[in-house]
């Protein structure tokens, strides 16, 4: 054991540095920035890590630089074209795709992260002997659904693939949880999700880049136009707190599939004109400064970075409560929670936000410290590194 408690730290038992394939298709969003951050602080001497993934994922909505930023960190790339919705044909084509790379490749480890890639990937790597597998959920997509009916087929396959997994590493608390209903608990690692600190900008300076007025009261969001984030919540919300608040303005930065009809929806409920709409913002969290609130509406997480980053930044937070939300949000310390999809809670929740300050700062400032542990990429690196080298001792 090393001085932290973790696996020690030995060299791999081949002589030469443990290759780890990471496969993803979800090259946008908070799955990217994970694997950035893991890439970046890896230990090269120990580690060689290579990556399989579309140059550009099918639905990118602005968010296109995963693969130059991982390129730019010296990491080989391999171009496997996938697409994010069921597509037999097309997630056939990548499963051979990537059983052709791992089978030249001489992988240790395949490490695949989110839904798709964790079909295809894990598929692939359990055709080839030797190779252990390793998956990162990011969110369980089955939660996605109220339905028992159509929970269940998903959620049967992750019980399937759960019998490929050599290990699943859950990045919360609650993931872990629900991950212990799928999978032996043996397999099952907790790695908490941590990321390099930034330096976000002045208020002013923040609306100033964004076009934003000075004095207005703003209620933001950065959450993609996607189901999982519940975008027709957020939309409701801002309305309701509008109809309080009409001197209030509300902020949107991202995009996403949905985007043309939640705008028909702000449009419906009056509230359109009052909220801007800038698109993906590739600096965006530098500018989270400019809201008095964030809001964050999503029915599932694995962990939000989008949390985080509004947390170092120093503003107040109302969050829907949601497996990998609630590991960061405290109820009336950290945060205000409040049931999903209760948007007049939502909205009662961010007005009191608004007009009590003194209480609005105080939560901010004590989220702003609890979030301060996780500034620290380092340390998942480093155990997601003793993960793989466990796998390879096991062989």
């Amino acid at each position: 054991m090393d001085a932290r408690g973790g696996v020690a730290l030995a060299q791999p038992m081949t002589g030469r540095p443990i290759r780890v394939l990471q496969v993803m298709e979800a090259t946008i969003g908070g799955t990217k920035r994970h694997l950035l951050d893991l890439a970046a602080a890896s230990d090269r001497q120990s580690f060689q890590f290579e990556v399989a993934c579309p140059r550009v994922r099918s639905e990118p909505r602005g968010d296109t630089s995963f693969f130059d930023d991982m390129s730019a960190l010296g990491v080989e790339l391999h171009v496997v074209p996938m697409v994010r919705a069921i597509r037999p044909l097309s997630d056939l084509r990548a499963t051979w795709a990537l059983l052709r790379i791992v089978n030249r490749g001489r992988y240790d480890v395949v490490h695949t992260h989110s839904t798709k890639a964790g079909v295809v990937g894990r598929v692939a790597a359990v055709l080839v002997p030797g190779v252990r597998t390793v998956h990162t959920p990011h969110g369980f997509y089955f939660l996605n659904f109220a339905s028992p009916l159509a929970r269940a087929p998903l959620r049967w396959l992750e019980v399937i693939l759960g019998r490929l997994t050599a290990c699943l590493i859950a990045l919360s608390e609650g993931e872990r949880e629900v991950a212990g209903e799928l999978v032996t608990p043996r397999k099952i690692r907790k790695i908490p999700l941590t990321f390099a600190p930034f330096k976000p900008v002045p208020r002013a300076e923040a609306r100033r880049r964004l076009g934003l007025p000075a004095g207005a009261p703003i209620v933001g969001t950065t959450a993609r136009f996607t189901e999982q984030k519940a975008p027709f919540d957020i939309a409701e919300t801002f309305a309701a707190i509008y109809r309080q608040r009409p001197d209030a303005r509300f902020l949107w930065t991202n995009d996403g599939e949905l985007r043309p009809h939640v705008e028909d929806r702000l449009r419906a409920l009056g509230v359109h004109e009052a909220t801007s709409l800038p698109g993906f913002v590739a600096d965006a969290r530098t500018l989270l400064t400019a809201m008095d609130v964030y809001l964050h509406m999503a029915r599932w997480e694995g962990v939000p970075y989008s949390i985080m980053e509004i947390m170092t930044a120093g503003v107040p937070i109302v969050a829907a409560r949601a497996v990998g939300t609630t590991d960061l949000v405290e109820h009336e310390r950290t945060g205000l929670l409040v049931d999903p999809g209760d948007t007049p809670a939502a909205a009662a929740a961010a007005l009191r936000l608004l007009t009590h300050s003194d209480e609005a700062r105080t939560l901010a400032g004590q989220a702003r410290s609890a979030v301060a542990v996780f500034h620290d990429a380092e340390t998942m690196a480093r155990a997601t590194e003793a993960v793989y080298r466990e796998l390879v001792r096991e062989r």
